[in-house]
């Protein structure tokens, strides 16, 4: 099977990987771990992750593959894979080194489970538990500012709005489109947020607050949107963020990452389960723990 993956493994940061097209190949135990990456992407793209985990996992081992170089798979040892996570800790944060014995572990439990090995050698190796600070949200005064200030222009307004309101991800504020707002009723308007292929799972349906009815149309007027209804770069959305954070009079970093982590906290103190706002938020069961802990602390009264 031929593959055209050039976008991973050409990087100019690596070396090591042949010029496509790549031969993806079953994996062996006889193999050294740049040839049987091929296939263990196909792998990653095929199963429940998120669409940033093959590039990032991937490219994650090819950097132990050139620490190891030509050393064949079944004499990989757990002492090569602590001397490579030793000079990754001069150099790295731990939480950067964390994921990179993640993304380890999962390509020596694939190659486990695909019968090529019979122990995994990174199994041994636990990456440290790094605890992040808890984020700097919003309180309830800051995102009447926010709000104020964002009202001058429909697309801030609808911004903020959308953030604000609903908790959806950057990710997800790409891919909406005109079709995706149901404004039938102006009092309870409502919004799809759609996915594609193994995301499926993460469609749900939002209600929207009744004032965003005429801001939309007001945007969508003004800059003459048709189909997607942010074409833009993540890096223009963070900059009207930012604008309209500065023109509010905040001093507080705002962020897409910022607006949902306040959407949660605002929606806990206002009354809802927890398990209601992450269904909501497009997290699920297999979430980790950490972001329910993380929102409990958030919400939790002062001491």
């Amino acid at each position: 099977m031929i593959t055209d993956q050039a976008s991973l493994f050409d990087r100019k940061k690596y070396a090591g990987m042949p010029v496509q097209p790549y031969q993806i190949e079953p994996p062996a135990a006889d193999q050294h771990i740049l040839k049987t990456l091929p296939a263990y992407y196909a792998y990653l793209q095929s199963g429940e992750y998120s669409k940033y985990t093959p590039d990032d996992f991937t490219s994650d081992v090819k950097k132990f593959g050139l620490f190891v170089k030509d050393k064949p798979l079944d004499l990989i040892t757990s002492s090569d894979i602590q001397q490579w996570v030793g000079e990754l800790k001069k150099t790295m944060t731990p939480k950067t080194v964390s994921r990179k014995i993640t993304a380890l572990n999962n390509y020596f439990t694939w190659l486990e489970t695909e019968k090529v090995l019979t122990v995994n050698p990174a199994q041994s190796i636990r990456a440290a538990r790094v605890t992040s600070p808890l984020p700097d949200i919003l309180f309830e005064s800051e995102c009447k500012q926010l709000r104020a200030a964002a009202s001058h222009d429909p697309r801030a307004y609808l911004l903020v709005l959308l953030l604000l309101e609903t908790g959806i991800k950057k990710a997800e504020l790409f891919e909406l489109k005109v079709s995706h707002f149901d404004l039938s009723d102006a009092y309870a308007p409502e919004l799809w947020v759609k996915h594609a292929k193994k995301q499926l799972r993460k469609d749900r349906k939002l209600k929207l607050p009744p004032a965003i009815a005429a801001v939309f149309a007001d945007y969508i007027e003004r800059y003459h949107i048709t189909d997607t209804v942010f074409p833009y770069s993540a890096r223009t959305i963070q900059q009207i963020l930012t604008d309209t954070a500065k023109q509010s009079g905040l001093q507080k970093k705002v962020t897409a990452s910022v607006l949902r982590d306040t959407f949660v906290v605002r929606s806990l103190k206002q009354g809802a389960k927890l398990e209601d706002v992450i269904v909501k938020i497009g997290l699920n069961e297999f979430t980790s723990s950490d972001a329910r802990k993380k929102y409990l602390k958030l919400a939790a009264a002062g001491l």
